[in-house]
């Protein structure tokens, strides 16, 4: 059993994008960039299909295969776009704790994977916003403007800012 599950898992991992290349063509979820203390950037956000079917229609799970993509900028102007932070939901199993979200941070191209899998400052945000999901929906972003949550903003291996 444990072989089929290791099996199983490899064949998963390989399923995982090693390249996010032209996210920039996704549905864009925002109208201007947003002031993210928890990516300590300026973020938008764009969305697959799957995602943005998800989003849009207010589902309470989002299918697997759906993908989010939030470029992070150094200024609201958006002149210095630094990485990009990638969520894909996965398989049943992969993650079940969190959601089965799978997380990646690129460069700007999205060509070059810097880290990826289970990351542990994503994960600290999106536990809070377990009810859609894992995903920061329009219903949990009212609650946000209500409540503030106390994030994890130590972003220990990622300087978001060298250029």
């Amino acid at each position: 059993m444990k072989f089929l599950f290791l099996i199983l898992f490899y064949l998963v991992s390989l399923l995982a994008q090693d390249s996010f290349e032209g996210w920039e063509g996704n549905y864009r979820l925002t109208s201007a960039p947003i002031d993210s203390d928890a990516h300590n950037a300026y973020i938008e956000i764009f969305t697959n299909k799957q995602a943005t079917d998800a989003y849009l229609s207010e589902a309470k799970e989002y299918p697997v295969g759906a993908i989010v993509y939030k470029p992070l900028y150094r200024d609201i102007d958006k002149k210095f776009l630094v990485r990009v932070v990638i969520m894909q939901k996965m398989y049943k199993g992969y993650d079940t704790e969190n959601g089965d979200w799978f997380y990646a941070v690129s460069n700007p191209k999205g060509d070059d994977v810097y880290t990826q899998g289970r990351i542990k400052h994503c994960i600290s945000c999106h536990k809070f916003v377990k009810e859609t999901d894992y995903m920061f929906s329009k219903s949990v972003m009212k609650k946000i403007n209500i409540q503030r949550y106390t994030l994890d903003k130590s972003v220990e291996d990622l300087e978001l800012y060298k250029e």
